[in-house]
Protein backbone atom coordinates (compact mmCIF):
# COMPACT_ATOMS: atom_id res chain seq x y z
CA UNK A 1 0.00 0.00 0.00
CA UNK A 2 3.21 2.27 0.41
CA UNK A 3 2.09 3.66 -3.42
CA UNK A 4 -1.42 4.43 -3.09
CA UNK A 5 -0.04 6.35 0.22
CA UNK A 6 2.35 8.31 -1.42
CA UNK A 7 -0.09 9.31 -4.59
CA UNK A 8 -2.96 10.21 -2.10
CA UNK A 9 -0.97 12.26 0.84
CA UNK A 10 1.53 15.12 0.16
CA UNK A 11 1.67 17.00 3.66
CA UNK A 12 1.46 20.92 2.73
CA UNK A 13 5.06 21.58 3.85
CA UNK A 14 7.71 22.60 1.61
CA UNK A 15 10.31 20.82 3.43
CA UNK A 16 8.11 17.71 2.61
CA UNK A 17 10.27 14.80 0.73
CA UNK A 18 8.33 11.46 -0.17
CA UNK A 19 9.80 8.35 1.52
CA UNK A 20 11.92 5.71 -0.55
CA UNK A 21 9.79 3.62 -2.36
CA UNK A 22 10.26 -0.35 -3.20
CA UNK A 23 9.26 -0.57 -6.51
CA UNK A 24 9.36 -2.84 -9.85
CA UNK A 25 9.26 -1.72 -13.16
CA UNK A 26 6.53 -3.20 -15.08
CA UNK A 27 6.31 -1.90 -18.51
CA UNK A 28 8.17 0.89 -20.60
CA UNK A 29 7.86 2.41 -23.64
CA UNK A 30 9.81 5.54 -25.27
CA UNK A 31 8.14 8.85 -26.71
CA UNK A 32 8.94 10.75 -29.51
CA UNK A 33 10.77 13.33 -27.55
CA UNK A 34 13.19 10.64 -26.14
CA UNK A 35 11.28 10.66 -22.95
CA UNK A 36 10.70 7.05 -21.38
CA UNK A 37 7.56 6.00 -20.19
CA UNK A 38 7.35 3.41 -17.68
CA UNK A 39 4.44 1.67 -15.65
CA UNK A 40 5.26 0.70 -12.13
CA UNK A 41 4.39 -0.99 -8.97
CA UNK A 42 4.33 -1.75 -5.54
CA UNK A 43 2.90 -5.00 -5.46
CA UNK A 44 -0.40 -3.23 -5.01
CA UNK A 45 -0.95 -0.60 -7.20
CA UNK A 46 0.29 0.24 -10.44
CA UNK A 47 0.89 3.98 -11.54
CA UNK A 48 3.21 5.36 -14.33
CA UNK A 49 6.26 7.79 -14.27
CA UNK A 50 8.21 9.44 -16.86
CA UNK A 51 12.18 9.58 -17.20
CA UNK A 52 13.99 12.06 -19.81
CA UNK A 53 16.40 10.03 -21.65
CA UNK A 54 19.65 10.46 -19.57
CA UNK A 55 17.62 9.22 -16.69
CA UNK A 56 15.90 6.04 -17.97
CA UNK A 57 19.22 4.42 -18.67
CA UNK A 58 19.06 3.39 -14.99
CA UNK A 59 16.80 1.28 -14.73
CA UNK A 60 15.56 -1.75 -17.06
CA UNK A 61 12.12 -3.34 -17.82
CA UNK A 62 11.21 -5.91 -15.37
CA UNK A 63 13.76 -4.85 -12.54
CA UNK A 64 12.92 -3.98 -9.07
CA UNK A 65 14.62 -0.97 -7.51
CA UNK A 66 14.35 1.51 -4.63
CA UNK A 67 13.23 4.57 -5.97
CA UNK A 68 14.76 7.93 -3.71
CA UNK A 69 14.61 11.54 -4.24
CA UNK A 70 11.38 11.50 -6.33
CA UNK A 71 9.09 14.41 -6.36
CA UNK A 72 5.10 14.93 -6.12
CA UNK A 73 3.17 16.76 -8.84
CA UNK A 74 -0.13 17.75 -9.16
CA UNK A 75 -3.14 19.96 -7.16
CA UNK A 76 -5.19 17.24 -5.80
CA UNK A 77 -4.82 13.65 -5.28
CA UNK A 78 -3.85 11.30 -6.84
CA UNK A 79 -0.40 13.06 -7.52
CA UNK A 80 2.02 12.16 -10.05
CA UNK A 81 5.69 11.17 -9.27
CA UNK A 82 8.41 13.38 -10.95
CA UNK A 83 11.40 11.88 -11.44
CA UNK A 84 14.41 14.40 -11.39
CA UNK A 85 18.17 15.38 -11.40
CA UNK A 86 17.80 14.24 -7.57
CA UNK A 87 16.22 10.45 -8.26
CA UNK A 88 18.36 7.80 -7.59
CA UNK A 89 17.99 4.05 -8.26
CA UNK A 90 19.02 1.71 -6.20
CA UNK A 91 18.72 -2.31 -7.26
CA UNK A 92 16.57 -3.98 -4.89
CA UNK A 93 14.86 -7.52 -4.13
CA UNK A 94 13.03 -8.74 -6.64
CA UNK A 95 9.16 -7.71 -5.93
CA UNK A 96 6.54 -10.65 -6.67
CA UNK A 97 3.39 -9.27 -8.91
CA UNK A 98 0.34 -10.61 -9.70
CA UNK A 99 -0.42 -11.38 -13.33
CA UNK A 100 -3.34 -8.52 -13.37
CA UNK A 101 -1.38 -5.56 -12.64
CA UNK A 102 1.33 -6.94 -15.49
CA UNK A 103 -2.26 -6.61 -17.50
CA UNK A 104 -3.41 -2.97 -15.76
CA UNK A 105 0.45 -1.85 -16.67
CA UNK A 106 -0.20 -2.61 -20.25
CA UNK A 107 -3.21 -1.06 -20.78
CA UNK A 108 -1.54 2.47 -18.70
CA UNK A 109 1.01 2.38 -21.37
CA UNK A 110 -1.01 1.35 -24.04
CA UNK A 111 -4.79 2.23 -23.89
CA UNK A 112 -7.72 0.50 -26.23
CA UNK A 113 -8.44 2.93 -28.92
CA UNK A 114 -10.69 1.56 -31.27
CA UNK A 115 -11.24 2.09 -34.92
CA UNK A 116 -14.04 4.52 -35.39
CA UNK A 117 -15.50 5.90 -38.43
CA UNK A 118 -14.95 10.00 -38.73
CA UNK A 119 -18.48 10.58 -38.63
CA UNK A 120 -19.30 8.27 -35.37
CA UNK A 121 -16.40 10.29 -33.18
CA UNK A 122 -18.43 12.86 -31.53
CA UNK A 123 -20.22 10.03 -29.63
CA UNK A 124 -17.08 8.65 -28.44
CA UNK A 125 -16.04 10.08 -25.25
CA UNK A 126 -12.80 7.81 -24.85
CA UNK A 127 -9.73 7.27 -27.05
CA UNK A 128 -10.31 6.42 -30.62
CA UNK A 129 -8.55 5.72 -33.90
CA UNK A 130 -9.63 7.13 -37.08
CA UNK A 131 -8.68 7.19 -40.58
CA UNK A 132 -9.16 9.62 -43.35
CA UNK A 133 -7.71 12.03 -46.15
CA UNK A 134 -5.65 15.04 -45.08
CA UNK A 135 -7.90 17.88 -46.93
CA UNK A 136 -6.17 21.00 -45.59
CA UNK A 137 -3.89 21.60 -42.39
CA UNK A 138 -1.70 24.79 -41.00
CA UNK A 139 1.64 25.67 -40.43
CA UNK A 140 2.85 24.43 -36.98
CA UNK A 141 1.79 27.49 -34.50
CA UNK A 142 3.48 27.83 -30.76
CA UNK A 143 0.27 28.74 -28.22
CA UNK A 144 -0.18 29.27 -24.63
CA UNK A 145 -0.73 25.61 -23.02
CA UNK A 146 -0.91 26.06 -18.98
CA UNK A 147 2.29 27.82 -18.56
CA UNK A 148 3.94 27.00 -21.69
CA UNK A 149 3.87 27.53 -25.08
CA UNK A 150 3.96 24.00 -27.11
CA UNK A 151 4.08 23.62 -30.90
CA UNK A 152 -0.17 23.30 -32.63
CA UNK A 153 -1.03 21.80 -36.30
CA UNK A 154 -4.87 22.14 -37.44
CA UNK A 155 -5.84 20.00 -40.29
CA UNK A 156 -8.51 18.89 -41.98
CA UNK A 157 -9.28 15.11 -41.96
CA UNK A 158 -11.75 14.02 -44.62
CA UNK A 159 -13.80 10.02 -44.91
CA UNK A 160 -16.45 9.10 -46.41
CA UNK A 161 -18.15 13.07 -47.36
CA UNK A 162 -17.33 13.51 -43.33
CA UNK A 163 -14.91 16.32 -42.31
CA UNK A 164 -13.19 16.49 -39.10
CA UNK A 165 -11.33 19.42 -37.80
CA UNK A 166 -8.10 17.55 -36.02
CA UNK A 167 -5.68 18.96 -33.81
CA UNK A 168 -2.13 18.30 -33.33
CA UNK A 169 -0.25 18.79 -30.27
CA UNK A 170 3.42 18.75 -29.39
CA UNK A 171 5.29 15.79 -31.02
CA UNK A 172 2.43 15.32 -33.32
CA UNK A 173 2.48 18.51 -34.71
CA UNK A 174 5.94 18.13 -35.59
CA UNK A 175 4.65 15.01 -38.45
CA UNK A 176 5.25 15.84 -41.97
CA UNK A 177 2.02 15.78 -43.75
CA UNK A 178 0.56 16.55 -47.53
CA UNK A 179 -2.67 17.56 -48.25
CA UNK A 180 -4.11 14.23 -49.95
CA UNK A 181 -2.37 11.99 -47.54
CA UNK A 182 -4.39 8.82 -46.18
CA UNK A 183 -3.83 8.97 -42.71
CA UNK A 184 -4.60 6.98 -39.70
CA UNK A 185 -4.40 8.51 -36.19
CA UNK A 186 -4.41 6.14 -33.00
CA UNK A 187 -5.45 7.38 -29.56
CA UNK A 188 -7.33 10.75 -30.26
CA UNK A 189 -9.76 12.02 -27.95
CA UNK A 190 -12.95 14.60 -29.22
CA UNK A 191 -13.26 17.83 -27.14
CA UNK A 192 -15.69 20.90 -27.54
CA UNK A 193 -14.14 23.89 -28.25
CA UNK A 194 -15.72 27.88 -29.93
CA UNK A 195 -14.42 26.07 -33.06
CA UNK A 196 -17.08 23.58 -32.30
CA UNK A 197 -16.27 19.73 -32.21
CA UNK A 198 -12.73 18.71 -32.92
CA UNK A 199 -10.04 15.62 -32.51
CA UNK A 200 -7.03 16.10 -30.03
CA UNK A 201 -3.93 14.22 -30.04
CA UNK A 202 -2.75 12.96 -26.73
CA UNK A 203 0.43 11.62 -25.12
CA UNK A 204 -0.57 8.35 -27.00
CA UNK A 205 -1.18 9.40 -30.66
CA UNK A 206 0.70 7.68 -33.23
CA UNK A 207 0.20 8.82 -36.90
CA UNK A 208 0.54 6.29 -39.63
CA UNK A 209 0.60 7.27 -43.48
CA UNK A 210 -0.81 4.58 -45.89
CA UNK A 211 1.77 3.73 -48.49
CA UNK A 212 0.82 2.67 -51.42
CA UNK A 213 1.90 0.88 -54.71
CA UNK A 214 1.52 1.23 -57.97
CA UNK A 215 2.79 -0.19 -61.17
CA UNK A 216 2.03 1.04 -64.86
CA UNK A 217 2.17 4.85 -63.98
CA UNK A 218 2.49 6.99 -67.07
CA UNK A 219 4.12 10.46 -66.73
CA UNK A 220 3.43 13.15 -69.74
CA UNK A 221 4.24 15.95 -68.22
CA UNK A 222 6.06 17.89 -65.35
CA UNK A 223 5.40 21.10 -63.60
CA UNK A 224 7.34 23.87 -60.83
CA UNK A 225 5.07 22.72 -57.33
CA UNK A 226 4.39 26.04 -55.23
CA UNK A 227 6.18 23.88 -52.48
CA UNK A 228 10.09 24.25 -51.93
CA UNK A 229 12.08 21.81 -54.11
CA UNK A 230 8.58 20.13 -55.14
CA UNK A 231 7.65 19.24 -58.86
CA UNK A 232 3.90 18.33 -59.90
CA UNK A 233 3.91 15.58 -62.41
CA UNK A 234 0.94 15.07 -64.75
CA UNK A 235 0.02 11.21 -65.12
CA UNK A 236 -1.73 9.67 -68.66
CA UNK A 237 -4.99 9.43 -67.04
CA UNK A 238 -4.97 13.98 -65.94
CA UNK A 239 -4.32 13.09 -62.62
CA UNK A 240 -1.25 14.93 -61.24
CA UNK A 241 1.11 13.88 -58.14
CA UNK A 242 3.80 15.50 -56.55
CA UNK A 243 7.64 14.19 -56.50
CA UNK A 244 10.81 15.83 -54.42
CA UNK A 245 12.94 17.71 -57.53
CA UNK A 246 15.93 14.99 -56.68
CA UNK A 247 14.08 12.24 -56.90
CA UNK A 248 12.71 13.34 -60.11
CA UNK A 249 15.90 14.19 -61.81
CA UNK A 250 17.15 11.54 -63.39
CA UNK A 251 13.98 11.32 -65.33
CA UNK A 252 13.93 14.61 -66.76
CA UNK A 253 16.11 13.96 -69.72
CA UNK A 254 13.88 10.88 -70.76
CA UNK A 255 10.87 13.17 -70.53
CA UNK A 256 11.83 15.62 -73.33
CA UNK A 257 12.06 12.14 -75.80
CA UNK A 258 8.61 10.55 -74.78
CA UNK A 259 6.22 9.73 -72.20
CA UNK A 260 7.44 7.91 -69.01
CA UNK A 261 6.81 4.63 -67.63
CA UNK A 262 7.43 4.34 -63.91
CA UNK A 263 6.71 2.16 -61.20
CA UNK A 264 6.13 4.42 -57.71
CA UNK A 265 5.18 4.23 -54.13
CA UNK A 266 2.96 7.04 -52.84
CA UNK A 267 2.08 8.25 -49.65
CA UNK A 268 -1.40 10.37 -50.23
CA UNK A 269 -0.16 12.43 -53.71
CA UNK A 270 3.53 12.67 -52.68
CA UNK A 271 5.98 9.67 -54.57
CA UNK A 272 8.38 8.75 -52.09
CA UNK A 273 9.90 5.87 -54.34
CA UNK A 274 10.33 6.11 -57.95
CA UNK A 275 12.10 3.70 -60.70
CA UNK A 276 11.89 2.76 -64.40
CA UNK A 277 9.08 0.37 -65.20
CA UNK A 278 10.23 -3.20 -65.64
CA UNK A 279 8.62 -5.73 -67.77
CA UNK A 280 7.92 -9.01 -66.09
Amino acid sequence: MALTKLLNNRPDTPYFRPPPLHMKILKSCDQLRKNTIAAITDGQTVTKITMFEEYASKVQQGGSYIMRGHELRGTAPPYKISVTARTQFFRAPTLSVREDLVKEAEDLLHPPAPLTPLKMSSTNGGLMTVQGEVVEFSAVKKVLSGKQHVPLKNLQLKEDGFTMRVCLWREAAANNLNVGDHISLAHVKQKQSSYGLQLHSTAFTQIETKVEDRADIIIIGVATAEMPNQLEVLLEDGKSLYIQSELWSPFDKELEEAVIKVTVKIKGKQIVHIQKYQCE
